[in-house]
């Protein structure tokens, strides 16, 4: 699909009304495109804003480096997403840079607005490291917008891709990304749109979990006594499509009701993803067979059974068939692999075996040592070396090489030399199986 489709299409794609196929087209252009993600997002609004009139380009509002609003000087765009557009803002009280999230142009409209503050509410719950914090919701005239911190840092989406990354490192970054997932939950919260693009890493690898626009009240009713978000009327349409449909749960995508087995679901396609390169599912697939059959493994990286099949129960087509939470989940992908026994006892025995046989062979063509004859005494000065005969030797064993050095020469001739002062012995076997020791000490000139 090269053009984007017609309102009349996506609003028949809110209701749930397009075939299957006709389904996946529309999945397959929404998942690349910018403008048509920012008109899904506005769920039922979906006409109101897909054709703007001429006289009001979107482009038009759209604030410039320099404007001011509140305390705040907008400095760079960072970015947009399906509502927002992203600057870096100088605070001018306070001295620091931030991030400040303002509504998309043609998106000021009451749902859109209450969207926001909906955000801000839930970022307000949560006080975790994973999570970007939320220093404030302004208003200023027609503008309404969010004030956060400024992570210095890629999403995780451009981490990944940086250089490739040994897949621990990768697991234990979205691991500490998940605790910011779980944090929601714990608060009530579901985000709904969890994806490698709405995490951020600051400099210090820290990831955090961002981009909460998308969030709704979990289904299982409240947490730890946090009051409901306060909204007077539901901002979603029965059946509204909303959030990204590389990474949404079949649910969610069938325009269901989510709760947090949903962000489980997007966890784990994002974490499959992460680790092997490639997402679990083909989302362009046009039939729902298709887009449902998993992908082939690469060969690379080789992940221990218990984090597969962690993985594999987080991507459980059915809900229920999940872990119950998303500590659950974390609990499982961070369990150690077990041991199994079976293979390393066999390997132990045929090493035994094979170590035997070797020291049969060895005493087979050998005589047994004889008892050791008298110490000898070698009395050494720091700086002259001594040369001691020993025809025939096998073998030699010094009990502290940091005494002296033991080289051996031609002639069965060993040449000690002192290393510094003190005492150690010397062992040396011989041809015909006896054994001679030497007390080797060395002093000061």
């Amino acid at each position: 699909m090269k053009t984007c489709p017609q309102e009349t299409t996506l609003s028949d794609f809110l209701a749930g009304v397009l075939s299957e196929e006709r389904r996946g087209d529309i999945l397959a252009h929404v998942e690349r495109c910018a403008d048509c993600q920012w008109v899904l997002a506005a769920g039922d609004g979906a006409q109101a804003h897909f054709n703007p009139s001429p006289s009001s380009p979107p482009e038009a509002s759209v604030l410039s480096a320099g404007h001011r609003l509140s305390r705040y000087l907008l400095e760079d765009r960072l970015g947009e997403g399906g509502m927002g557009v992203v600057y870096a803002a100088r605070d001018l009280v306070l001295g620091r840079t931030v991030a400040l999230k303002l509504l998309r142009p043609g998106m000021g409209g009451e749902k859109e607005r209450a969207r926001l503050v909906r955000e801000a509410q839930a970022m307000a719950r949560l006080a975790h490291p994973n999570v970007l914090p939320l220093f404030e919701l302004g208003m200023e005239g027609e503008h309404i917008f969010l004030v956060m911190e400024r992570v210095e840092g890629p999403t995780l989406a451009t981490w990944l891709t940086e250089h490739k990354r040994p897949w621990r490192e990768v697991l234990a970054l979205l691991l500490q990304a998940g605790e910011g997932l779980a944090a929601a939950h714990r608060a009530g919260l579901v985000h709904r749109d969890f994806k490698p693009g709405n995490v951020l890493v600051d400099a210090e690898g820290r990831p955090r979990v961002t981009d909460f626009g998308l969030v709704r009240e979990g289904e299982r009713g409240e947490v730890g006594g946090v009051p409901s978000l306060e909204t007077e009327e539901p901002l979603t349409q029965a059946g509204a499509v909303l959030g990204t449909p590389a990474y949404m749960s079949p649910e969610q995508l069938a325009g269901h009701e989510v709760d947090a087995r949903g962000d489980q679901f997007s966890f784990c396609v994002a974490l499959h993803e992460a680790l092997y390169g490639m997402r679990p599912f083909d989302a362009r697939a046009r039939d729902q067979v298709t887009r449902w059959r998993r992908e082939p493994l690469p060969r690379s990286p080789r992940l221990p059974r218990e984090l597969r099949a962690a993985i594999d129960r987080g991507l459980a087509l059915n809900p229920e068939d999940r872990f119950p939470s998303m500590d659950a989940l974390l609990a499982a992908l961070r369990r150690p692999p077990r041991l199994h026994w079976r293979p390393v006892v066999t390997g132990l025995m045929v090493l035994a075996l094979v170590l035997l046989g070797a020291d049969v062979l060895m005493r087979r063509n050998q005589e047994p040592w004889g008892p050791p004859g008298k110490a000898v005494p070698v009395p050494m000065s720091m700086g002259e070396p001594v040369d001691l005969d020993a025809p025939g030797m096998n073998r030699v064993k010094i009990i502290d090489p940091s005494i002296v050095k033991v080289e051996s020469m031609e002639g069965g001739v060993l040449r000690l030399t002192p290393v510094e002062p003190g005492m150690t012995e010397l062992w040396v076997w011989m041809d015909d199986g006896q054994r001679q020791k030497y007390v080797v000490s060395v002093r000061e000139q």
